[in-house]
């Protein structure tokens, strides 16, 4: 190839990488006004906690039958295979991959709808008969639905693979549009069991976009069953460990926000859930910086460039603790007012927001854990070790567990959201631990623990304004309404994202540098990272 037909290629990557990016933001922003839709019609009670309690059955069947595997094997083996030039054998692998698919959950969703009743009440023991009645009526629509969810997967890393992208962006703008309008269209006649009907609405025409971005590429699809092909076996062989550790995460995650806030005053559950999603926000920095190290560290892995790898890690762990602190101190400032932005509308009531701002303060707490971890794992996978990781998220599992049993009866949903953030404290430092074991981080904290200091200090100055500045701006457009209160949170997150910055870049902070060079790889890479469809329901 040319050094100007290269050159239009990574262009071209380059706009797509830029388009994908707004289309994930604009898909944010949807899931987000969803939720406020289902708060502002039905509030936040036990009917909002039948809802979300009955997405957790197929989540999990998503999350471990196909979730990992998307990213971590499919699109690795398919993408080796068109690199060598083989595109009738990529064809039969996603055929296999499709069929697979198709056969393993709907037998799982076979059996789940069997077992519906039992499982509700193993996932939320503290519902009494109606509730578990309901829940599970709410299911078992869920398990339809994850079916197009688990093809979409296949159809969509697929689309990643040959790197063709216009299904991937506006499948799940598609989903989340739907379940807005059919949700509303239908709340009327079906109560809050609009929204599970609008998610299966909304997948199967997520599917339909991604069985048309597929066949622009002129598939041959054939009716191939065949487990033993290599290809197969190595994306078995990939997913194993991912599926395992994405069945621990689950489980820690709904003993979490399910199993014990079952048996807490009504609400509690859609409280967790929410103030979980608003967390994961800033969350999405960590993702990106760790989707940008781990080819590099894999690379220097390989060879053998220890010296290169300890720099890359570090620096990431520093830049991570560099975004996450101020995130932190900024929501456990401003929680209150966001909750009061993105939900206090219709049904939702001024208590309910003071519950979610309660549980969103704590789970800030985790932030840089949760956001550490993001790295300290994909060190983990670039060295091919995924059984490190795994142990730890069972030892995490297990201290989670304790923690979720003590300090939820104890302090409510608070206490729930503490022990998720100190859960998750927990697994960062064994992977660091193990890593410093073989060398990869330093043996003190060292720089990692002068961005502690220096970040920590800069977001308690940032936070400490920002509590002065709290009711005091005010645009005076009472007419406005929801708008104006939008607008001066905004003006807030902005003035303390300047303040923060700006005492970052008058103390030389290293990690402002950093920051900016990883923002600009993000936009100029020359291979995008596929993943999987994202299951925020």
């Amino acid at each position: 190839m040319t050094e100007k037909a290269t050159a239009r290629v990574e262009l071209g990557l380059a706009h797509w990488a830029m388009v994908m990016t707004a289309a994930s933001i604009a898909s944010r922003v949807l899931g987000f006004l969803r939720n406020t839709a289902i708060s502002a019609l039905f509030g936040q009670n036990r009917l909002t906690d039948m809802l979300n309690t009955s997405f957790v059955i197929p989540d999990t069947i998503y999350l471990v039958l196909v979730g990992g595997g998307i990213s971590s094997a499919f699109i690795p083996v398919l993408s080796t295979y068109l690199a060598e030039k083989r595109e009738k054998e990529v064809w039969e692998v996603v055929s296999i991959a499709f069929n697979t698919v198709l056969l393993l959950v709907s037998l799982a969703i076979l059996l789940c709808m069997s077992a519906t009743p039992f499982l509700v009440r193993l996932v939320a023991p503290g519902f009494d008969d109606q509730e578990v009645a309901y829940t599970a009526f709410l299911t078992r629509i869920g398990l339809v639905s994850i079916l197009f969810h688990s093809l979409n997967g296949v159809l969509m890393g697929t689309e990643y693979a040959y790197q063709s992208f216009i299904g991937t962006v506006i499948g799940p703008l598609v989903y989340n549009a739907a379940i807005i309008v059919f949700g509303i269209i239908l709340a009327q006649p079906l109560g809050i069991a609009a929204f599970a009907v609008s998610t299966l609405i909304g997948a199967f025409l997520n599917f339909l976009v991604q069985v048309w971005g597929v066949g622009r590429l002129k598939p041959r699809y054939s009716l191939s069953l065949n487990f033993y092909h290599p290809a197969i076996r190595r994306i078995g062989h990939l997913m194993l460990p991912v599926a395992l550790g994405l069945s621990i995460a689950q489980i820690n995650l709904f003993i979490n926000q399910t199993f014990i806030a079952s048996f807490l005053p009504q609400g509690s559950i859609n409280a967790l859930t929410l103030a979980s999603r608003v967390v994961m926000v800033p969350m999405l920095f960590a993702t990106s910086i760790g989707i940008t190290l781990l080819p590099a560290l894999t690379r220097l892995a390989a060879q053998e460039e220890r010296e290169t790898f300890r720099s890359y890690l570090v620096t990431s762990l520093r830049t991570i603790v560099f975004l996450a602190l101020p995130a932190t101190v900024g929501l456990m400032v401003l929680g209150e007012q966001v909750i009061k932005v993105l939900f206090e509308h219709g049904r939702f009531t001024r208590q309910d927001t003071l519950l979610t701002a309660g549980a969103l303060t704590f789970y800030a707490l985790g932030i840089a854990a949760y956001g550490a971890y993001e790295i300290l794992a994909r060190a983990f996978y670039a060295l091919q070790d995924t059984r490190t990781p795994l142990k730890t998220s069972l030892l995490t599992l297990a201290l989670g567990t304790v923690l979720n049993f003590t300090l939820g009866p104890l302090w409510g949903v608070r206490g729930l959201a503490l022990a998720y953030s100190l859960a998750g404290w927990f697994n960062a430092f064994l992977l660091y631990y193990s890593l410093r074991r073989r060398g990869l981080v330093p043996m003190d904290f060292g720089a990692v623990g002068r961005t502690i200091v220096q970040s920590l200090g800069g977001a308690l100055i940032m936070g400490l304004v920002l509590k002065l500045l709290a009711g005091r701006i005010a645009l005076g457009w009472p007419a406005l309404g929801v708008a104006r209160e939008g607008l001066e949170l905004l003006i807030m997150i902005g003035l303390g994202a300047v303040l923060y910055f700006g005492l970052a870049w008058v103390g030389h902070m290293e990690e402002l540098e950093h920051l900016r060079r990883i923002l600009r790889r993000r936009f100029r890479r020359t291979r995008p990272v596929g993943g999987q469809e994202t299951r925020d329901v």
